[in-house]
């Protein structure tokens, strides 16, 4: 991305007339992309998991599209039937991320690493696409087991690595400074994990004092419920002590005439 971003600068000083016209166009719609990407970057590392449906949801339908792809040219259609299958596939899979909160983070964990570990690694043979992919895999299914840790965790390095790139890419970097996109990718991504966790712990906070709150009450009412029960016995009691006393009273009486 670097190279490329080097390469059409030098191409832009040498070139005259429509083409430089039209890359000079160009060059302005790569800096806008950029710049969308470090904005987009920026709020899934620092709010990956508050997003994490409607993230889901996106990834669902990206995943639907490339299914729906495969599954069009493997069975052969043409025409306006791809389209249409790819459409259908999409909408699926993307109100299945949606609604099943565990399939949306098993979705968006899987891709979101293989684009993280495609940028960082570039593999180049089938092997390591391969191993990538595994990877990939087994933590899209730790992810099912542990949502919050793992989407928090998944979203911030995606999205650290994605404003980090773009940013170093619309710096300038050449092919000689490639650490730094890579170390601004590291920083943006402790500081987005540890902002995830800090809002996290704090929700997990207030929902453990409304539960202490509403335990409390219910231990309260159950106190004056105990009490009043109380009361009532001990009222009871006294009445039966009453009525004792007057037969005992109506007895004696009886003997003395």
């Amino acid at each position: 991305m670097e190279m490329a971003w080097n390469v059409k600068d030098g191409i832009l000083g040498n070139m005259e007339g429509p083409t430089s016209v039209f890359l000079a166009g160009t060059s302005q719609m790569m800096t806008v992309i950029f710049a969308v990407m470090i904005v987009v970057g920026i709020i899934v590392c620092f709010f990956g998991l508050k997003l994490l449906r409607v993230l889901a949801a996106l990834a669902g339908l990206l995943a639907g599209v490339s299914i729906g792809m495969a599954l069009a040219f493997g069975i052969g259609l043409t025409g306006m039937a791809v389209p249409g299958v790819c459409l259908a596939c999409a909408l699926i899979l993307a109100v299945l991320c949606a609604v099943v909160r565990r399939f949306g983070a098993f979705v968006l964990t899987l891709i979101n690493m293989m684009g993280v570990l495609g940028a960082l690694l570039w593999p180049r043979s089938w092997i390591l696409a391969g191993v990538c992919a595994a990877a990939a895999l087994l933590i899209a299914v730790i992810a099912v087991i542990k949502t919050e840790a793992v989407v928090v965790v998944i979203t911030g390095i995606s999205g650290g690595v994605s404003a980090g790139i773009s940013a170093a890419a619309l710096i300038g970097m050449n092919e000689k400074n490639w650490w730094i996109g890579y170390a601004i990718s590291a920083v943006l991504a402790l500081i987005g994990i540890w902002i995830q966790f800090m809002m996290q712990s704090r929700k997990i906070g207030k929902k453990e004092k409304v539960y202490s709150r509403q335990i409390r009450e219910e231990v309260s009412r159950e106190s004056e419920v105990e009490r009043a029960r109380q009361i009532l016995d001990e009222d009871g009691e006294d009445e039966d002590d009453g009525d004792g006393d007057a037969g005992e009273d109506i007895t004696i009486i009886s003997e003395e005439l």
